[in-house]
């Protein structure tokens, strides 16, 4: 479902690591008139991750939306993937034999495994763990491969004009804060350029679709 406000007849697409928990805690707020805090309901924990999931693109309700203003965040996919592999694999250890030991022991992966064997392997590790293959999945995945779609698309480093034109649009004082950024930052200069191809071969898709934007 994403994150669709009615009242605003705004959607916002959210992506995993394009800064989408600060993003949906800060539409939450800006829905509800107060901050999100998780809590039970049967026996469910229910984080913003429950409350606006991060749909597939072939999930959205396209027909209901069509004629909502409809906006999302690119960033560049070389820097999205170390973001992944910097949060998810190296601070929250989801490639650890806790959380994935007996998969990645089946397929004979190696656990926590540095960046060049991560990428080397990235197919692999992602099939060992959904919450490695949600995190790291091509941008088009859910958003799309027709930009057009979009009334508009803001690169990362425009996050702050994203948070100014929402707060227009909606007619309320929005602010983002900084959520799900553990671990190391790691940077594209860290990378040899076979990595950095390598990256990029994952991702063509998003390169094509979203070039304009990146």
């Amino acid at each position: 479902m994403s994150v669709i406000l009615e009242k605003f007849s705004l959607f916002y697409a959210p992506v995993p690591k394009i800064a989408c928990t600060s993003l949906k805690l800060m539409f939450f707020e800006a829905e509800n008139g107060f901050p999100f805090r998780r809590y039970t309901a049967n026996g469910r924990n229910m984080h913003i991750h429950a409350v606006y999931p991060s749909s597939l693109s072939d999930k959205i309700p396209h027909k209901s939306i069509q004629d909502f203003h409809r906006v999302t965040l690119v960033r560049d996919p070389v820097q999205r993937f170390l973001s992944a592999y910097s949060n998810r694999v190296i601070h929250f250890k989801e490639l650890s034999p806790a959380k994935a030991g007996p998969k990645l022991e089946k397929m004979g992966l190696e656990y926590n495994p540095e960046l060049d064997l991560f990428i080397n392997k990235f197919a692999e590790y992602q099939n060992a763990s959904a919450s490695i293959l949600h995190h790291s999945q091509p941008m088009v995945d859910f958003l799309g491969k027709d930009a057009a779609y979009y009334s508009k698309i803001y690169p990362m480093n425009e996050i702050d004009q994203f948070v100014t034109d929402m707060s227009e649009r909606m007619g309320v004082e929005l602010s983002i804060g900084r959520h799900q950024t553990g671990g190391p930052k790691l940077n594209k200069k860290d990378l040899t350029k076979s990595q950095s191809r390598k990256i990029e071969a994952f991702y063509k898709d998003d390169y094509r679709v979203f070039k304009n934007y990146l």
